[in-house]
């Protein structure tokens, strides 16, 4: 993802605090976490964070509305389990 495309990404766009996608995810509310989750859903450029999420090794973070820790998918609500496992 580029500079361009963080014009049209919806966690810009509502200036959400970065730190709210990334260290401040796992201490949130589920209620709270799927807030975020949900901006993402209606995100233009939600495919490309999710690709860029996808092709780094120890991604962390809401990424394309997926929540990463150490470059695995976790489900949200159980986050101490990757998908998968």
């Amino acid at each position: 993802m580029n500079t361009e495309d963080l014009k049209f990404a919806k966690c810009k766009i509502n200036a959400v605090p970065t730190a709210m996608f990334f260290e401040e995810f796992e201490k949130l509310s589920l209620k709270n976490k799927k807030k975020i989750l949900g901006i993402c859903q209606t995100c233009e450029v939600k495919d490309k964070c999710l690709n860029d999420a996808t092709s780094k090794k120890d991604t962390y973070g809401v990424w394309g509305g997926v929540f990463f820790k150490r470059g695995r998918p976790v489900r949200v609500g159980s986050e101490k389990k990757s998908v998968g496992e």
